[in-house]
Formats: structure tokens, sequence, C-alpha cells
């Protein structure tokens, strides 16, 4: 059961209305997770604006999105991965590079290399190596590729962070777990929703 409230869009009012009505407009439904991050217009305006940022980041709208993938999947967040994983074919993801995304690991080593900062980000909380940081260079990475790697995972586990302390309901369908497919089976139609 959802432990925090998702707010009604039907009585929203002045700026929790214009933000949903944005949200709307922009994915032509409002995922739960807005509804529940619209308790906080502050919150909702904020996550809004750092994600429509995002869409300018050097990094790409494909990795970006694997990224937070990766930051899912690692923050066991159903409800993120669920949806990013539902969403990510119109940021150009291929079933593979979901599966990717959701494992951190890709056949294409640059990619591997930005996945696998990607944890390492997560799991020392920022205070990465110079061994790991040197690695995500190798990898081909500049500076500012790699603040925004940072900030992919620091999108993510927003959203990750809010919606497992609401185990807010899935208004989408569930993302299988990783572990029930095997990337030789991951080509199909039907792996691009899990």
């Amino acid at each position: 059961m959802q432990r925090l409230n998702s707010v009604n869009p039907q009585l929203a009012q002045g700026r929790t209305k214009e933000l949903l009505d944005t949200v709307q407009q922009a994915f032509g439904m409002i995922p739960n997770t807005a509804l529940v991050m619209a308790n906080s217009p502050a919150v909702l305006d904020s996550f809004l604006a750092f994600s429509t940022a995002m869409g300018q980041a050097k990094l790409g709208a494909k990795l970006h999105n694997q990224v937070k993938l990766t930051t899912s999947e690692t923050n066991s967040c159903d409800y993120c991965t669920s949806i990013l994983s539902a969403v990510a074919p119109s940021a150009g993801l291929s079933a593979a590079d979901i599966l990717a995304g959701r494992t951190g690991n890709s056949a294409d080593q640059r990619t591997k290399g930005a996945l696998a900062f990607a944890h390492n980000v997560l799991e020392s909380r920022g205070k990465v190596s110079d061994l790991q940081l040197a690695a995500v260079r190798q990898a081909g990475y500049d500076d500012a590729e790699i603040v925004e790697i940072v900030a992919s995972v620091v999108l993510g586990c927003l959203t990750n962070f809010l919606n497992n302390v609401a185990d807010t309901e899935l208004d989408i369908p569930r993302a299988e777990p990783v572990a029930a497919h095997s990337t030789t089976t991951c080509g199909t139609a039907a792996c691009s929703t899990h």
C-alpha cells in the first residue's frame, strides 16, 4: 500500500496545477510518481527543471537514461526501473541498451565505463577513488561528461528514494527482474518493457 498521498490532479490548484498540466502535456499522462512529488510543488518544480536541463547534456539522452537505470537497479526502485524501461525507447534505447543500463554491463566499452563509474559514485556516495576517476577518463569522458554522469545518478536517486519512501503504486507495467532474462533472449519487443 502506498505510504504517501498522490495529489488528485482534478483538485490541484495554483502552481501545483500548472506543473501537473506540464507533465500531462509532456507525457500524455501524469505518472503516479509526479502525483506523489506534487505534494511539494517546490520539489516537482525542481525535478522538472532538472530533468529538462539534463535533456541538453553532452552525455546524450541514451546514456543519461542508462545511468538512471543503473541507479534504479542499485537502489532497488521498482517504480523507477519500470517507468524508465517503459519510456526508454522514446529516448532511443533498444532492448539491449535497457538491459545494459539495468545490469551496468554493456558490450560497448565506452558505455560500460560510464555505467561502472555511475555504480562507483553510488557505492562510494561520490567519494570515488583516483583510480575510478582515471578509469572513466580512460573510457573517453571529459570533465563535463563526468559531471553529467554524477548529475544523472543524483537525479535518479531523487526519484528512487522518493518512490521507495512512498512505495509508489505502479501505474505502468512492472519491469521483470533482470535475472529473468538473459542477454541471448533480450532482443524481443517484449524485452523493451522490462
